[in-house]
């Protein structure tokens, strides 16, 4: 067979002496049946961020660590160079966690080499030594079933014991070797402790677990055996040897946010008070519900709880401002009054001359 592009490398450095066929393609890789070490071997090719079909990948990013501070800066603002580099991690992650679950007794494939994105790994064989099928794409019965599901349940213990979340564990990332089930798959595993989102995708692992278990055992019954798990854990209660109950109850009482509030507020003071005695630019800023400066709604004995109340308030004084006009008209008929009062007199004035008391000949006055 012609050596792939990607396997071109490796067969000149003599790491891969012969490529013997494809193997599988899934959604993120492609892999081969190659001869290395004289021995039939795996070698599993990433594909391009163009071509994966993995979706929601930033649920399993979060939390991974770099090394370099300017290539985590360069991964978040998604520039060529941080481009490359988060797609380097999401390929090395792989191997990463394989030796880590190896360690901590979880059934993984042995990894050899990783040159150049490329994971050179063990050959999972079925008992007539072929490449072993996955548990997808078997039929078995419903004994069988049960007992493959509970030893896969353990091997999430284990997991999740070493601090690993799977992130996509189903039948289809299970290969049934000879001495059974072997787990796979790794890129999209994530660290329990620095990903928010550990505990659901640990349920939805667990939850597919069941899908499987359903397909051959109708009655199976759902427990809560991922709510018991994650618990456990968080307790620092569960070992590889922790029998699982399915008897979870939750929790009901309600979180104290005004609390945990209270602490982030005294923390921050104390991160100010700290950086202003060493003479420090920066830090936690004060809450704006905290800032000494107050509204000009509360000069007038109205109490302000934010910016936004304080805005309709300062808009009332406009039309109040606007009623004096009307009254400072009132007095211009007032004044007007005393005119006609003035000229009552006029006809009184004209008494005097008639002192008399009678007319004259022309009826004007005395003669």
């Amino acid at each position: 067979m012609r050596i792939p592009e990607s396997l071109v490398t490796l067969a000149e450095y003599g790491v891969i002496e012969q490529v013997v066929r494809p193997l599988m393609s899934g959604k993120e890789a492609q892999v081969y049946l190659v001869i290395s070490g004289g021995e039939e071997r795996v070698a599993k090719i990433y594909k391009d961020a163009a071509h994966r079909s993995f979706k929601n990948r930033a649920e399993y990013t979060e939390g991974r660590a770099v090394r370099s501070s300017r290539d985590q800066r360069a991964i978040s603002k998604r520039t060529t160079h941080g481009r490359a580099q988060d797609e380097a991690e999401w390929r090395s992650h792989e191997v990463s966690m394989i030796y880590r679950l190896q360690a901590a007794g979880v059934r993984v494939p042995v990894a050899y080499n990783f040159i150049d994105g490329v994971l050179v790994m063990e050959l999972i064989k079925d008992a007539d030594g072929n490449p072993a099928p996955r548990l997808a794409e078997l039929d078995v019965g419903a004994e069988a079933a049960a007992k493959i599901y509970q030893l896969l349940l353990r091997e999430v213990v284990r997991m999740l014991c070493a601090g690993v979340v799977h992130g996509d564990f189903s039948d289809f990332n299970v290969l049934m070797a000879a001495d059974g089930p072997v787990v796979i798959d790794f890129p999209q595993a994530v660290d329990a402790a620095h990903n928010q989102n550990a505990r659901k995708l640990l349920l939805r692992d667990v939850n597919n677990l069941h899908d499987f278990l359903a397909r051959f055992v109708r009655d199976a019954q759902r427990l809560p055996l991922a709510e018991e798990m994650w618990e456990l854990y968080q307790s620092n209660a569960l070992t590889p040897d922790t029998p699982l109950t399915g008897r979870y109850r939750g929790s009901s009482r309600r979180a104290d946010t005004a609390a945990v509030l209270s602490l982030i507020d005294d923390a921050n003071r104390d991160e100010r008070r700290r950086r202003d005695l060493l003479g420090l630019k920066g830090g936690p800023q004060t809450p704006p519900a905290q800032a000494p400066q107050r509204p000009p709604a509360q000069q007038h004995g109205r109490p302000a709880t934010d910016d936004r109340n304080s805005q309709p308030q300062s808009r009332n004084p406009q039309p109040q401002s606007r009623n004096p006009q009307p009254q400072s008209r009132n007095p211009q008929p007032q004044s007007r009054n005393p005119q006609p009062q003035s000229r009552n007199p006029q006809p009184q004035s004209r008494n005097p001359h008639g002192t008399g008391g009678g007319r004259g000949p022309h009826g004007r006055g005395p003669a």
